[in-house]
């Protein structure tokens, strides 16, 4: 029941949403929420925390008075349907009955697609306000968790650029740096390793405490295609995505669809371009939820556009300007704002309610029915083992929080298990997968098989719309098995994941070494640097007083204060040992001065390279283009690191960046390094700075800087090699500086990246296998990547290039290739 009349979003902003050139930006849209919720009882808005940048996160809660009352009650009939193993048919029939349908409506994650922010206002207002009798079932129903944005800080960013330029010929552009301080258009691939705080917020704080039946996520994409694509998706679909959810994708889909055709909005399409295949965009598909994904036809940002209809494009198999059965109704072209972005979200979000409140009582059966289906025990059930004994047990935490937060029961073994020819040792963990969230365990931990969906092997791949692996294990560096045998043995579930306290042996004595197998010792390392302490690497194998030792392993000198100091640090379960005198062989690492190449593209790979940096206590400044081109680069770095970007636009600027228009940007982010700041890397070379280069980057190195490789498989095309995003297997040389800490055998994320052919000069400090590389994903013509070298070292100048195939710290996810972009930086600066 309303208290006070609601305000119009006209009144509150003092524009109509959708209006051109104008945009809400995020105080002004929590002010409004938090003003309505002020004026009726049919909402509950809360700030659920504080975003990277210490902006406020809100959920708006929205129901009938009587729900909301209620609303403790209904989470707990979600949840119980969910994890029926004490319910009876009999009980869960009656919470069935008492059940609701929980939809969670979140927009706008990447922030310069607007539409769904600016949308979610009138969707507020429409549904506190109206008497229409759609919306009184709907509230009925019905409980809607609204988040207006999972990026509050990128609709801030995004709104202070669009207004800057507003009226200008630079207006309605995308800003040129990331509009989240480190993902960027990554943030929605980290929904599952939770490393941001916006996801950790929405995970914590939202879906895992309901568990919704629907999830409806409000995207955009390009200006000239579909007007709005919502689901089916096309093939491959996960096969961890119980069916119950495929099927009920496709129905609310195209009940959306329907919905746009029937208002007479052309240029809907379905069934195109997105697969559902990785986890890391589709969270609730392993916890009981539909995600239903739509991308709306951008303008330029709330500035109209112009669009033909001989400009709509055929692309991925979308005929623009043919009627299809997935595209029955085409648009004609013409006029294109964000007035027609928020009416089409908004029709499709009201569709999407309005089903959830005609068919209440089918969508909170199916929570039941998947419920029931992930408890039963099954022939060949997957159960997964890690065990105890990890090269890197804090590494093998990180990866047990993941499956925590990811709602997965662990168990641990109270003695000994023999399990396939093998002895664990007591502590084991066992993740059993039939449990309510054990679909999400699976995809995480097992092999992904990626289809090839081609018809004939001559044709170009079926292009995946993301990665086609993410095995958790290979990814992190960290052991598991699996068996479909039973397990037969005590176990003790889990409650609380701590790393183990390290110890200080020996005290009293002039050095202390510690292992550089485990992560946590870099940023150990980094933090003794900061303070002053001498630090020193061992370049052979080491036995000290019964342990060993490996090349890379780390040594600090004894100063005042360092006993008490490790003493701390042995909460980053590491063990420090102390000993009489430094190893013969070994030399001393430097507090590295490090530079990172900033273009002005807003490149998320150099985003989530600061991001880790930051993590394991290292320091570093950002260069832009103009930075790099001042030179004088050796005064101020030891080490220059280039992200992950392709080398025309590393050296050319916007002009090689595709879909960007040079013309509409300030000239000073149009520049690119060009022949200026090349000379200038080659300068900080010659006069003994050294250059890493990542992934794509590394082509700059061999066209530019002369690195004396070949790209392997430059010049061949998609059928003759294509790897989008999958795990290969490595042979390391645990000597080399950059190899230290591991074994001879690795896994690497290879995305689309480099594989080099010696010459004369250099060394190949990590090789692919001559055997079949694949571990996880999908690879065509992986016989071009045979023996070819994934991580090079070059003598360049007085100082040195390194050289990655691949990128070490993708995402943040591959917590096992961190150390070998650490190594490369001690290294290049020592």
């Amino acid at each position: 029941m309303l208290k006070e009349r609601i305000p119009t979003p006209e009144e509150h902003f003092g524009f109509n949403i959708g209006d051109d050139r104008k945009l809400a930006d995020w105080s002004e849209i929590v002010e409004y929420f938090w003003e309505v919720s002020k004026k009726t009882d049919k909402i509950i808005v809360e700030e659920l925390g504080k975003t990277t940048e210490g902006n406020p996160f809100i959920l708006a809660t929205i129901s009938s008075s009587k729900n909301l009352k209620n609303l403790e009650k209904i989470r707990k009939i979600q949840l119980q349907l969910l994890d029926p193993e004490k319910l009876s048919d009999n009980e869960a029939e009656k919470l069935i009955i008492e059940g609701k349908t929980i939809v969670i409506i979140s927009c706008s994650i990447h922030s310069t697609e607007v539409g769904g922010s600016q949308m979610s206002v009138n969707l507020l207002h429409h549904l506190i306000s109206s008497e229409d009798s759609k919306v009184k079932e709907i509230l009925d129903n019905v409980i809607l968790l609204l988040v207006p944005s999972l990026n509050p800080d990128g609709n801030r960013i995004v709104c202070e650029w669009y207004k800057k330029y507003l009226n200008t010929p630079y207006e309605g552009t995308s800003p040129p740096w990331l509009y989240h301080k480190y993902a960027g258009h990554d943030n929605n691939r980290d929904w599952f390793m939770f490393v941001l705080p916006e996801t950790k917020i929405a995970v914590e704080k939202i879906h895992n405490r309901w568990h919704p039946q629907i999830v409806y996520d409000l995207h955009q994409m390009g200006k000239k295609g579909p007007r709005l694509y919502v689901p089916p998706y096309k093939d491959p679909i996960d096969p961890n995505v119980d069916p119950i959810l495929v099927s009920g994708i496709n129905f609310m889909g195209i009940n959306m669809a329907h919905a746009l055709t029937i208002a007479g909005k052309g240029g809907v399409t379905i069934a195109w371009g997105f697969d559902a295949w990785t986890p890391a965009r589709a969270y609730q598909h392993y916890h009981g939820g539909i995600r239903i994904l739509s991308e709306a036809a951008s303008c330029d940002i709330a500035t109209p556009i112009e669009v033909k209809e001989s400009e709509i494009e055929n692309e991925r198999g979308f005929k623009g300007r043919e009627a299809r059965w997935t595209h029955p109704l085409p648009w004609k072209g013409g006029k294109w704002s964000l007035k027609d972005i928020v009416e089409y979200e908004f029709i499709a979000a009201m569709a999407l309610l309005d089903n959830a409140a005609k068919f209440r009582e089918r969508w909170v059966r199916g929570s039941y029915e998947i419920g029931k289906r992930s408890l039963k025990i099954t022939n060949n059930q997957t159960t997964f083992i890690i065990p105890k004994e990890q090269t890197d047990p804090v590494t093998t935490i990180e990866l047990l929080n993941v499956l925590k937060m990811g709602d997965v029961r662990l168990y641990k073994t109270n003695e000994p298990l023999t399990m396939d020819g093998r002895t664990y040792s007591d502590g084991t963990i066992i993740v059993p997968t039939n449990q309510p969230y054990g679909r999400f365990a699976k995809t995480m931990l097992e092999k992904q098989n990626y289809p090839d969906l081609r018809i004939n092997p001559t044709d170009a791949p079926e292009i995946p719309y993301d990665v086609t692996a993410h095995t958790l294990g290979l990814n992190m560096g960290v052991i598991v098995d699996q068996t479909t045998n039973k397990i037969n043995c005590s176990l003790e579930l889990v409650k609380e994941i701590h790393v183990k306290k390290g110890l200080l042996f020996e005290e009293g004595k002039p050095y202390y070494i510690f292992n550089s197998e485990i992560n946590a010792s870099t940023k150990v390392t980094n933090l003794l640097l900061r303070k002053g302490y001498t630090v020193h690497r061992i370049c052979e194998w080491e036995e000290i007083n019964g342990t060993i030792f490996k090349p890379g392993s780390f040594v600090v000198e004894e100063k005042e204060g360092l006993e008490k100091l490790l003493r701390e640090f042995t909460e980053n379960g590491i063990n420090f040992y102390g000993i009489e005198e430094l190893p013969e062989i070994a030399f001393t690492i430097n507090d590295p001065k490090i530079g990172i190449y900033k273009s002005w593209s807003g490149n998320a790979d150099e985003g989530w390279l600061r991001l880790v940096l930051e993590e394991y206590k290292y320091e570093y400044k950002s260069l832009s283009p103009q930075d790099i081109r001042n030179g004088n680069l050796i005064t101020k770095f030891d080490v220059i690191i280039f992200p992950d970007q392709v080398r025309d636009s590393i050296v050319e600027g916007m002009k090689a960046q595709r879909g960007a228009e040079p013309s509409k940007y300030e000239p000073k982010y149009r520049i690119g390094l060009g022949e200026e700041g090349i000379r200038a890397i080659q300068e900080f070379l010659n006069e003994g700075g050294s250059v890493i280069t990542l992934n794509k980057s590394s082509i700059f190195a061999i066209k530019d800087l002369l690195a004396p490789v070949e790209n392997a498989l430059e010049g061949l095309k998609e059928q003759e090699f294509y790897c989008p995003g999958s795990i290969l297997k490595v042979n390391v040389d645990e000597s080399h500086p950059v190899g230290y800490g591991y074994s001879r055998e690795a896994s690497v994320m290879f995305v689309n990246g480099v594989a080099f052919n010696m010459k004369d000069e250099g060394y190949a400090v990590v090789k692919y296998p001559e055997a079949d590389p694949l571990q996880s994903g999908w690879i065509l013509g992986e016989k071009k990547i045979r023996g070819k070298a994934a991580i090079v070292d070059i003598n360049a100048g007085n100082g040195y290039m390194v050289l990655f195939g691949f990128s070490p710290h993708f995402r943040y996810q591959t917590r096992g290739t961190l150390k070998m972009l650490f190594n490369a930086i001690y290294y290049c600066a020592s």
